[in-house]
């Protein structure tokens, strides 16, 4: 059966990222969430048959916020597993091709701690 696991982030563990309220939030924080599942495909390696990673909405009080999640089969062991994988391996900081990414969609990447590339 189809499962799904929240990574609970849209950025690497010590990048900042967007927070609702702040302007374009929606824009940007949808951005970030793509430029974290392409790097954590880098880092991991394509998702097997039936998983992969998304983008979610999650309705709050004060608006909606984004994340990442793991979209897989509970069934399927080589699923799990990657979804392990997703899970331990996000990054703490963006990657090169991250900031390449972000940059190309016009994100603000005065933002970034890892802009030094």
């Amino acid at each position: 059966m189809r499962d799904q696991f929240e990574l609970g982030t849209t950025v690497p563990h010590d990048e900042p990222c967007f927070q609702m309220g702040e302007n374009d939030f929606s824009k940007f924080s949808k951005i970030e969430a793509r430029a974290l599942i392409n790097q954590i495909i880098r880092i991991i390696g394509n998702p097997p048959d039936r998983t992969g990673l998304k983008i979610i909405s999650c309705p709050h009080d004060f608006g909606t916020y984004y994340d990442v999640a793991v979209i897989y089969d509970d069934d399927s062991e080589e699923s799990q597993e990657w979804m392990l994988k997703a899970e331990s391996g996000i990054p703490c900081n963006w990657d090169k091709e991250a900031i390449l990414e972000l940059k190309e969609q016009g994100y603000p990447v005065t933002r970034l701690l890892s802009n030094q590339f």
